[in-house]
């Protein structure tokens, strides 16, 4: 039999097909699958950095230490391919430490630190009592009878607690007419004496007497709260209260009421917000004006607060609005504080629209419309304002990525804190030095870190805390740089993160503001306080004594009353006028506003 070739079978075939197509498939399904491993991987390692983020900030400490070392950060197993850097480093900030002069021993103040009707309830009160007589001296030169006093009382505070204001206005019998011209006023009176008492004149005219009079009380004292239950004393007691120590006003209420003073929370509500927004329109919106005008620098941030909005037509209660706080520390002098409905572009433009100094806010974007320059400028941006960024937050994005252990987080951290190292020795010199003090040893700095960020930027991938804080470095690389345009300039944002702590802690205690206008009013009086604290002033004397003051101050000199000068205009008052809770101020004359002002 010949042989003869003999074909494979078909199910062989068949099989090698599947087989293969089996193995293509696998190979995808191979792939697939190492591209899902890859992805939650990435999102394990991202949720295993928020968990570390979120534990800190339950457990630990809120904020970054600036003593905290990047051994304690990475545990100390990072640190070793960063010896030659750390070396490097801290030989720069010697060098500028030995270029600085010694910094200055610190001075003690040498004092340890200190850890129905309404009427009727002040003249059932037992509180002490404490009796002003206001006379009038014009009748009591004249020799006109005083027939008797008119009494009101208020309750006041003063340090150590509460007491019950008398006040006793005087009144006096004055001559209206005679015999011979009943209806003719002697030559001497003035208008004021003839305006008669109307729900307490006493009327001694006789159809037979010769001589008619009236009585007429004595003019008393100006005052923002006419016929007011409560003294300013009192009132700046409730403003400081609240709003440097953040007690809500039903706390008050009940700490009150201990006191056997019944004050409900609604009527300190009212005296709040007509305080505050008389002080809002006068001395603060002259604070603000001359800030806008003439300061220098100006540190900004912002943080929300709830509004309680108005009801509905049907009378429901709608839910609470987000407003929004502006802080302004302007050059050391002042701390003020605005309050906006919604944080865009268009406050910001409103707030320091006109400024032409410095400003130093943090990324926001809601800020960059300031780099257009005025509307006045036809678009020139060097003719506005100089935006300038802030080194804490940007070493606040590295501190992060040190804690969860990223090589970039430890060595952008060393930098900068070589970058703060110099800093503070420069603040030893006088400002005028300060800024070719920068530029000598602060500038090679900013240059190798942004020349870091850069190549660091190439070799790291991901979404990451790394490449955010990289991230943010070299979007804010322009404005981080503009601190070395002036030793002025802080290099950091901090003063005013920190001078919106108050706003935070009233954020937690009393949750909302009752309206717009309230938030309004409360801005002032943070704005009052914020500057009162910075110049050392007693917040509650201030407030007391710029409340008497006010009704008789002058339009065009409200920045006088701002507390940058009320040390010098105190000291042009009579002494005798603030040492009374009532009484006449005499406003001394004008003189040429301190520099800078």
């Amino acid at each position: 039999m010949a042989a003869t070739d003999e074909e494979p079978p078909t199910g062989t075939a068949e099989t090698s097909l599947l087989i293969a197509q089996l193995q293509a498939e696998f190979a995808g399904f191979k792939a697939e699958t190492a591209i899902k491993v890859a992805s939650l991987e990435d999102t394990i390692t991202g949720l295993a950095h928020e968990n570390a983020l979120l534990k800190r900030r339950l457990y630990g400490n809120k904020t970054e230490r600036s003593l905290t070392t990047e051994m304690q950060l990475a545990l100390g197993d990072l640190l070793g391919a960063q010896t030659q850097l750390k070396k490097d480093l801290e030989g720069k900030v010697k060098d500028a430490l030995d270029a600085a002069p010694p910094e200055p021993e610190p001075e003690g103040t040498g004092k340890p630190r200190a850890h129905g009707r309404r009427d009727l309830v002040l003249l059932e009160s037992k509180l002490p009592r404490v009796v002003v007589e206001v006379p009038d001296e014009q009748m009591e030169a004249r020799g006109y009878r005083r027939v008797g006093f008119e009494e009101s009382r208020q309750l006041a505070y003063r340090p150590g607690g509460l007491f019950i204001l008398v006040r006793r206005v005087a009144k006096y019998e004055v001559p209206v007419a005679t015999s011979a011209n009943a209806h003719s006023a002697p030559a001497e009176a003035t208008p004021s004496e003839m305006q008669p008492e109307s729900a307490s004149a006493e009327d001694t005219t006789s159809p037979t007497s010769e001589r008619i009079t009236t009585v007429v009380a004595a003019d008393a004292p100006a005052t923002l709260f006419p016929k007011g239950l409560l003294h300013t004393s009192m009132i700046a007691h409730l403003l400081i209260s609240k709003f440097a120590l953040g007690t809500p006003h039903y706390r008050l209420e009940q700490a009150l009421a201990d006191q056997g003073v019944p004050l409900d929370r609604g009527l300190m509500s009212r005296y709040v917000e007509h305080a505050g927004n008389t002080l809002g329109a006068t001395v603060v919106t002259a604070m603000w004006r001359d800030a806008i005008a003439n300061a220098g620098v100006i540190s900004t941030d912002a943080t929300g607060a709830l509004i309680q909005p108005a009801k509905a037509k049907d009378g429901r209660s709608l839910a609470c609005k987000k407003g929004h706080f502006f802080t302004a520390v302007v050059d050391l002098r002042a701390v003020l504080f605005q309050y906006v409905e919604r944080h865009t572009s268009e406050a910001v433009k409103q707030l320091f629209g006109e400024f032409r100094g410095v400003l130093q806010a943090d990324a926001s974007a809601v800020y960059n419309i300031l780099d257009r320059g005025p509307p006045s400028s036809g678009g020139d941006a060097d003719a506005g304002v100089t935006l300038v960024g802030c080194w804490a937050h940007c070493r606040r994005y590295y501190f992060e990525a040190a804690l969860c252990r990223h090589t970039v987080g430890v060595q952008g951290l060393m930098r900068i804190r070589a970058i703060f190292a110099v800093d503070r020795a420069g603040r030893r010199l006088p400002q005028s030095e300060r800024t070719a003090f920068r530029r000598e040893y602060m500038a090679p700095l900013f240059d190798e870190f942004f020349a870091w960020a850069k190549a660091a930027r190439e070799t790291t991938s991901g979404n990451n805390l790394a490449t955010k804080a990289l991230g943010y470095a070299l979007n804010q690389e322009v404005e981080l740089r503009r601190v070395l345009d002036g030793g002025a300039i802080p290099l950091d944002n901090t003063r005013a993160e920190r001078a919106l702590r108050k706003i935070v802690v009233g954020r937690k205690n009393w949750m909302f503001y009752g309206s717009d206008t309230h938030a309004e009013a409360a801005a002032a009086i943070f704005s009052l306080i914020g500057s009162c604290r910075l110049h050392r002033l007693d917040p509650f004397v201030y407030l007391d004594e710029v409340l008497r003051v006010l009704p008789y101050w002058p339009r065009d000199r409200y920045l006088e009353l701002a507390p940058d000068h009320w040390s010098e205009t105190r000291a042009r008052l009579d002494p005798n006028d603030l040492a009374m809770p009532i009484a006449c101020i005499a406003v001394p004359p004008a003189v040429e506003p301190p520099a800078g002002s």
